[in-house]
């Protein structure tokens, strides 16, 4: 095949690009340099997902297109929570308690089978290379001290991860899912709420962004709460410190200094 036969681009990432396919159907290709384990480890999670009870699209079979590897997945239309919740204000603080609401259900769910959300952590923390080393001394040591868990966990989970559609709400996004404490999980959906930066953006917008997100954080948060009585914001910031250390991995730009910032602020003393 040739890149012809593709249809329109519809989305571009960091590892790969989504085109449409067939009819219903979309390919997400991996650029050339992604490893293929990379590709299979996806597949992998995809096939344990679609048999749980969670909105998920269809996994239908992986090809080789021009060299690349790619993987068919279920077309899914619908604007993503992230643009409803800013086209539309009056709706931000529905869209932020459907957010919770959403993952406080995925939680409810086994990742039996899932890698392990601490053992992914672990590599992350240990390949961070902008995190100093007394501090990685430090995180390192506190992982192992934190509780288990065996809870689906997405680990990618914001509002552009979720499409509203005709047959309501669809998770998309699925390769990061682990299997661990489910709040690790709220701690990097936290992070991403609280402290995703927008390359670009002035003054003004980024002030506009940081209100937005303020009130959007405190929705979600508040109805994670409710539906979780026994939870409380200490235990998930004690989470966001081997949470925003294992993130720093992905060297994602103007996050660096903020989440550095986290980390010591939170980290307990020895």
């Amino acid at each position: 095949m040739n890149s012809s036969s593709l249809g329109p681009l519809i989305a571009r990432g960091r590892t790969a690009e989504v085109y449409a396919w067939q009819d219903g159907q979309i390919v997400k290709l991996f650029y050339a340099w992604c490893p293929p384990q990379w590709v299979q480890r996806e597949i992998d999670i995809h096939r344990k997902i679609i048999t749980l009870p969670v909105p998920a699209p269809m996994f239908l079979g992986a090809i080789e297109f021009d060299g690349r590897q790619g993987i068919i997945y279920e077309r899914v239309s619908g604007p993503s929570m992230l643009k409803l919740a800013t086209s539309k204000p009056w709706l931000l603080f529905r869209m932020a308690r459907l957010l919770a609401e959403l993952q406080a259900e995925m939680h409810r769910q086994p990742g039996t089978g899932l890698p392990t959300l601490r053992s992914s952590l672990e590599y992350a923390i240990q390949q961070a290379e902008s995190l100093p080393a007394d501090l990685k001394e430090s995180v390192l040591r506190l992982l192992p001290t934190m509780p288990e868990g065996t809870a689906l966990c997405h680990f990618d989970f914001h509002p552009d991860q979720v499409l509203l559609t005709a047959k309501g709400p669809v998770i998309l996004d699925w390769m990061t899912a682990r299997q661990g404490h489910p709040l690790a999980d709220v701690a990097r959906t936290s992070i991403i709420l609280k402290f995703s930066q927008v390359p670009g953006a002035g003054k003004l917008e980024q002030a506009i962004v940081d209100l937005w997100r303020r009130l959007f954080y405190r929705a979600y948060i508040n109805r994670y709460f409710e539906l979780n009585p026994g939870v409380t914001i200490s235990a998930i910031e004690a989470w966001m410190v081997p949470v925003a250390a294992g993130r720093l991995m992905e060297k994602i730009p103007g996050e660096q200094d903020i989440l550095l910032d986290l980390i010591r602020s939170h980290l307990p003393a020895d």
